[in-house]
């Protein structure tokens, strides 16, 4: 089957600190779905996501974070796509508690495409921390990096986005 649906549900109850790694592999002419959700309630979470998409492949990668106020996460997603490879991200954080989103894609062959995407609620003293870098190292790549956030009270959030483009990557 060339077509896969995957879920993943980081939900921790204790108060203790999670540290995840998680590798995927996507291979040739393949494609999945990925609905990733956050319900965290008192721990601290560090999840770190690798994505390595091979030749055709495409990944369309949900995430919803929901963490109460007392806990905290840290997510990392680092991307490879390799030829015609897409990935498409889409987070959406609601959560009550201060959290680090950051996400790093390398178009590594000719015509692949990463687009990062987020929409988050803060309010209270809550920090949301957003980072997006993406590396063009190959020709006729595409990325698209959008940031949205509604903010109240005292609650603060940055965004940085980087995007380079090798010199070998032309008409990017």
């Amino acid at each position: 089957n060339n077509k896969s649906k995957i879920y993943i549900n980081n939900k921790n109850d204790e108060e203790n600190s999670v540290f995840s790694k998680n590798y995927i592999n996507v291979n040739e002419n393949c494609e999945s779905i990925i609905l990733e959700s956050f319900n965290n309630k008192v721990s601290n979470m560090n999840i770190i996501n690798y994505f390595d998409l091979k030749k055709n492949s495409k990944i369309i990668h949900f995430v919803f974070q929901e963490n109460q106020e007392q806990a905290s996460l840290q997510y990392t997603n680092y991307i490879n796509c390799e030829e015609r490879a897409e990935y498409k991200q889409i987070i959406f954080n609601s959560s009550n508690c201060s959290i680090r989103n950051h996400n790093y894609a390398n178009l590594l062959g000719e015509f692949s495409r990463a687009d990062l995407q987020g929409f988050f609620l803060a309010n209270g003293n809550q920090i949301i921390d957003n980072k997006t870098v993406v590396n063009h190292y190959a020709p006729f790549c595409t990325s698209d990096q959008k940031y949205k956030g509604i903010l109240t009270d005292n609650s603060r959030a940055s965004y940085l986005s980087k995007t380079y483009v090798n010199e070998k990557a032309q008409k990017t």
